[in-house]
């Protein structure tokens, strides 16, 4: 029960003590202070708190109206009672309308302060039962009006009475379109049965006070609130007013929704995921488990049972598992508490897998979790391992110089990488009659003594040779000509191998070969069967290089009997020739003079054919029109012209360049000369060396090309122009369009001779990588 503070006013101390004794007596919840003098008083008032002042009329300095008037300036409500010896109507008069809440007179006796204090009693209480309504009415208007949610007042009959500014806000109303209308114009016609339930239970006084549903907004959107309802009622029971306070759920609901839709996912998603997941939370217990995991480490109990069970405890327990125990606890304490991220972190056990672990930290309501995630990487490891013991395989067989080597490096390999104990490789013989073994292992020895030769269509290893498919045979084999019956192979896997044959690989350790050792095993036939090939063109190529080598010794011989043996009894028959000039007159002598220079054209084409290789050591980019330049001033052209615009350059060998373009531009001249075709027998230049053809040179995307207006080249002699030695003049030698041609294939270009322009021929060169330098 709370105290009554008094504040007793008499100029008679030993009074005022009195009263003060006998007040605390009559309620042990006054708590009564005195004052002789109006100044002390209100000194006292302001630096203590005070339910109510009783104070007497008459005081020297001051009357106790006039010290009523000075507090009811500052609390006009505060209680105040008059307690005077002087009594008249005239004081209670002035002692009312100066606003005192109770006059009382002091009396003889004691029965005066029981008075008193049942005066005072109800003076405060009802004081504070006022203030204490003011002070609700305005939490109650506080509450209503600065509400973050949407609060309505409903009348008895539950219409509105008024809402405030977040209900206007939440429906989308002003509030004078509310007022006085019904709760069903805020409903949705869907939720009318139900909200009305709702409303009954609320007038009746039964239920109702919390409800979830539909409404309608100004605008017609449908929106979810959540509604929370209290009744107030009167002494009678009956309903005074009902208030609401609701909100806008919708996005919430929609949130929560998306939630559990996520939640079933991921739930779902994590129980069918290839790998054990465990998520931990803040104290290190266990927040969720899949069975993935669980199997993983052959844990006893399910995902529900471990679930709330503690991480470092479950770590030790499986910590045996591993290669290194100590180091997976030590190592998943660490990762805990330096909160490290990592992926993949290989983990070694004890019975030969080998785990993948990845862990980061989570962010959870309670605090930061942790995520672990394992999964089985046993396969691929040993596939890594597998493919750099391959990497190894092909460089020992990069560097080995005979097919038994290679053979012998395929069977071990066989063994080393695929785990087979028992394989061979098995190639063509010589006669190509069927395949022999070239390399096996000693355990194929022991099992079926000498591997036999393959042959004839029953041979399993002939069908795979001859369809070039894979096969492989999970039977056991019980055929004593072929495998010793007392150790029977469980399966066996043929591989082809190209035109060598096949590798034919068996083990005694595994129940069946899954597609993964069919695809190692195609690898690695695969890899024997190329360094085989590349020994075979070795040895082909040094088969070829023996073969050039003894033609270019041919060739050499050739080109000294050529420019020896020839060119001597050619130069005594010039000079007996010039004395034939001194000692006769005969056209004959100049027939003879034109047959030495022909033979000497013959023999300086011949030599050139034959001591250039015509290979090319190195490209440049060439300025096109310079070469042409310089090619035509080095050939006897006579009064042939030139057209060429070219602002190209071509990437070729300059030396070999030269060489076609003058052997070209030399065989327009000559040819174009007399104006006869290609194919007739015309005479060569005229005596007078001159020539009216006209020769132009230009490129275009892939090449360029080089033509003339003389007589052309007939179709029917195109193809067989640049053959050595064809000519279809008097005087050509038949071998400069066969340099062109060889000058073509030498940079891989192509050459081919078409119509010109104007009727002539024309040398089209393709395949040559043009610029412009414009």
């Amino acid at each position: 029960m709370a105290p009554i503070r008094v504040l007793h006013v008499d100029d008679d101390p030993n009074f005022a003590d009195l009263t003060a004794t006998f007040l605390e007596d009559e309620d042990d919840r006054f708590d009564v202070e005195t004052a002789t003098s109006v100044d002390d008083a209100i000194a006292h008032l302001r630096g203590s708190a005070v339910d109510c002042i009783v104070s007497d009329y008459d005081m020297p300095e001051s009357s106790g109206l006039e010290f009523l008037e000075t507090v009811r300036e500052e609390d006009p409500d505060r209680p105040f009672v008059l307690f005077t010896g002087k009594g008249s109507e005239e004081v209670a008069g002035e002692a009312i309308s100066a606003g005192v809440t109770e006059y009382l007179q002091k009396q003889g006796g004691t029965s005066q302060y029981a008075v008193l204090a049942n005066r005072i009693s109800n003076a405060v209480e009802q004081y504070r039962s006022r203030h204490a309504l003011e002070a609700s009415q305005r939490r109650l208007s506080l509450f209503f009006e600065e509400s973050p949610l949407g609060v309505i007042e409903w009348n008895d009959d539950f219409t509105i009475e008024r809402l405030n500014d977040a209900a206007e806000d939440i429906l989308g109303y002003a509030g004078s379109e509310l007022r006085g209308r019904p709760w069903e114009m805020i409903v949705s016609e869907a939720d009318e049965a139900p909200v009305g339930d709702v409303v009954s239970e609320l007038l009746d006084g039964t239920g109702g006070y919390h409800s979830i549903n539909q409404n309608v907004t100004g605008d017609g959107e449908t929106i979810v609130c959540e509604w929370h309802n209290r009744v107030v009622t009167d002494e009678t029971g009956d309903v005074v007013t009902i208030f609401s306070q609701f909100q806008d759920i919708s996005e919430r609901r929609h949130q929560r929704e998306t939630l559990e839709r996520t939640n079933a996912l991921l739930s779902t998603l994590v129980e069918t995921l290839p790998v054990g997941v465990l998520a931990e939370d803040a104290s290190r217990n266990v927040l969720a488990v899949n069975q993935r995991l669980i199997d993983l480490f052959e844990m006893p109990g399910s995902p529900e049972t471990v679930v709330g069970a503690d991480c470092e405890r479950l770590a030790e327990g499986v910590s045996d598992r591993f290669v290194d125990a100590k180091g997976f606890v030590d190592r998943t304490n660490e990762l805990v508490t330096e909160r490290t991220a990592v992926f993949n972190e290989k983990l070694s056990l004890r019975d030969g897998r080998t785990f993948a672990r990845s862990h980061r930290t989570i962010e959870l309501p309670g605090g930061e979790g942790h995520l672990w995630v394992y999964h089985d990487v046993t396969d691929q490891v040993t596939r890594e391992h597998q493919l750099e013991a391959l990497n190894e395989m092909t460089r020992e067989l990069v560097a080995a110089t005979t097919r038994e080597e290679v053979a012998t490096i395929g069977v071990n390999a066989a063994r080393d990488i695929m785990g087979l104990d028992t394989n061979a490789i098995h190639l063509y013989d010589e006669d190509r009659s069927g395949l022999v073994p070239v390399a096996a292992t000693d355990t194929l020895y022991e099992l079926i003594g000498e591997p036999p030769t393959f042959t004839g269509d029953g041979s399993i290893a002939w069908r795979v040779y001859r369809e070039g498919e894979p096969l492989a045979l999970d039977d056991v084999h019980d055929d004593p000509d072929v495998h010793n019956p007392e150790t029977p192979l469980q399966s066996e896997l043929y591989l082809p191998i190209g035109e060598f044959g096949i590798l034919i690989a068996g083990s005694l350790t595994l129940e069946a070969f899954d597609d993964q050792d069919v695809v190692l095993g195609e690898i690695l036939a695969g890899n024997v069967a190329t360094a085989l090939e590349q020994i075979d063109r070795t040895e082909q190529l040094r088969a070829h290089e023996a073969e050039l080598s003894e033609q270019n010794e041919r060739l050499e011989e050739f080109t000294s009997v050529v420019s020896h043996d020839l060119r001597n009894p050619l130069n005594v028959a010039e000079g007996y020739l010039e004395l034939l000039y001194d000692e006769c007159e005969s056209p004959h002598v100049d027939e003879i003079s034109r047959a030495h220079d022909r033979m000497g054209e013959l023999i300086e084409d011949l030599l050139a054919l034959a001591r250039h290789r015509y290979t090319v050591d190195g490209t440049e980019w060439i300025d096109l029109s310079r070469v042409v330049d310089e090619c035509w001033d080095n050939v006897a052209t006579g009064e042939a012209t030139l057209v060429t615009d070219v602002t190209a350059e071509i990437e070729a060998d300059q030396a070999r360049l030269q060489q076609l373009l003058e052997n070209v531009f030399r065989n327009s001249v000559e040819h174009g000369a007399g104006g006869g075709r290609q194919g007739d027998d015309r005479p060569g230049m005229p005596p007078d060396g001159e020539t009216d053809v006209t020769v132009t040179v230009g490129t275009f995307d892939s090449g360029f090309y080089v033509e003339d207006d003389g007589p052309g080249i007939p179709v029917d002699g195109r193809e067989r122009v640049f053959e050595t030695g064809y000519s279809t003049g008097a005087d050509g030698t038949g071998f400069g369009l066969a340099i062109v041609e060889r000058v073509a294939d030498v940079h891989d270009w192509d050459v081919e001779v078409t119509d010109g322009t104007d009727g002539g021929a024309r040398f089209e060169l393709t395949g040559v990588s043009v610029r412009d330098r414009s």
